[in-house]
């Protein structure tokens, strides 16, 4: 049995901390790491959730995330090598009218690739089973 103290703290801090690796990862774009840093705080914030309420949250599997987001990542890459671009490389893609930088793509599969393997490598550890 969890305390309520640590079960009323975690319901206020852990959309704050999701909502600041969301900022994190659209802001963050631009420079290095803004994903990765995003998907290590994200997975903070349903490991703390795990403790005030229990092992449910890892009764999941992990690991389609992590082949989500190593194929959104790799997806881009792909995709400018077909445009007849270096891989990797920067461009514009629209989507019903909203334009997304390709490298904010790459961003959100890092993110899903990392906030996932550490929610499996945690999984794992703790051998909670589906």
């Amino acid at each position: 049995m969890t305390s309520p103290i640590l079960q009323t703290v975690t319901r206020w801090v852990t959309p704050a901390i999701v909502a600041y690796s969301w900022y994190l990862l659209l802001s963050g774009h631009y420079s290095p790491g803004g994903g990765f840093v995003a998907g290590l705080m994200t997975a903070l914030a349903v490991i703390v959730w795990t403790l005030a309420f229990g092992p449910d949250v890892f009764r999941r599997r992990w690991l389609r995330g992590v082949s989500a987001g190593l194929l959104l990542a790799a997806g881009t890459g792909i995709g400018a090598i077909l445009a007849g671009e270096p891989f990797l490389t920067h461009a514009l893609v629209s989507l019903g009218g909203l334009k997304l930088s390709t490298s904010l793509l790459f961003e959100m599969g890092v993110y899903l690739t990392v906030a996932s393997a550490v929610l499996a490598a945690v999984q794992a550890l703790t051998g909670v089973r589906r």
